[in-house]
């Protein structure tokens, strides 16, 4: 029998509001304004290293800023959530919250059957340790990052149908020639993606310090993708049941560290089986259910993960 969430905490739980979706989302810009600024201010390899830190906790941000608004659960306004979903977290990382949101919705409607388009992710583990090295030297080596904006690029242009999983899979019916994919180009908002490069590049440029670019690309390239695969474990793999579509089975929900929550799980994200229990609910308020969760001990242990990091033992066993 399938658990059911009290009524009223539930509509309480899945109450939506405009102050704090803009908050959520300053809190990331703050970030990455920071990130920029320490180097421009003081040109030197600690404050790189910091800016780097920064920018990468800023991308990954935006990133779970994007999948809030794909729920519409940023904002209480739909406009606000398809808005700022977009401009302000989507195309930043040359993403598009329409191609987006039909993914990932796609990912909740299909949780633990073998046609969701996640499982290719984590179905694998537990893999070998030497496995698990190999992933993550791809990861720092710059390896994922590169091949990932190939295939951004490739979906912005219409070439590729979107998928964030690795997977090449050719757009049906494919623009034809430079018209077709300027067009396919143009009405998937991209050129948002690459205005927003030049204004980081401007901004920059018209400070004195074009370089400290380079910055939001290493961090893009080489940080990002770590922060990502290391998320996508802790959140779906090695749990109880992968192929059950009850979530309470298919998902987990971590114990994140201080620095995790900050680079890996911002947005509370490493609350997943609370999300995909709850999928409406705006991200501040999954600690709330998730203590509802664990006061009726409806928590499989399998699903109950220690820091995020530490999950990465249980995926090597």
């Amino acid at each position: 029998m399938r658990y059911v969430l009290d009524p009223a905490l539930r509509a309480e739980l899945t109450r939506k509001s405009d102050w704090r979706g803009a908050w959520e989302t300053a809190k990331d810009w703050l970030l990455i304004s920071a990130g920029f600024a320490i180097s421009v201010i003081w040109p030197h390899p600690l404050a790189w290293l910091a800016s780097l830190l920064l920018l990468a906790a800023g991308q990954a941000g935006l990133a779970i800023l994007q999948h809030e608004a794909s729920h519409r659960s940023l904002f209480a306004s739909a406009r606000l959530n398809d808005l700022v979903g977009d401009w302000l977290a989507a195309q930043p990382l040359l993403q598009n919250m329409a191609g987006y949101r039909a993914y990932h919705m796609t990912h909740h409607r299909l949780a633990g059957t073998a046609d969701d388009p996640d499982l290719i992710m984590t179905e694998q583990y537990p893999v070998s340790p030497a496995s698990l090295r190999r992933k993550l030297l791809r990861d720092v080596s710059g390896l994922t990052g590169i091949k990932s904006v190939i295939g951004l690029i490739g979906m912005q242009i219409g070439y590729w149908h979107y998928e964030l999983t690795g997977r090449v899979v050719r757009a049906e019916p494919r623009p034809q020639g430079i018209r077709g994919f300027a067009g396919a180009f143009m009405a998937r908002k991209s050129w948002i993606a690459w205005l927003w490069q030049a204004i980081f590049i401007g901004v920059l440029t018209a400070l004195g310090h074009p370089e400290v670019y380079l910055l939001w690309l290493i961090a893009f390239l080489f940080v990002l993708p770590v922060c990502m695969r290391v998320r996508q474990i802790a959140d779906h793999a090695v749990v109880a049941d992968p192929h059950s579509t009850d979530a309470l089975m298919h998902a987990r929900s971590s114990r994140a560290s201080w620095w995790e929550r900050w680079l890996l799980a911002p947005h509370n994200e490493h609350y997943h089986l609370e999300h995909h229990l709850l999928p409406t609910a705006p991200c501040w308020n999954l600690p709330r259910l998730h203590e509802a969760l664990a006061n009726d001990g409806v928590i499989p242990a399998q699903n109950q993960g220690g820091s995020l990091v530490s999950v990465l033992k249980q995926a090597t066993r």
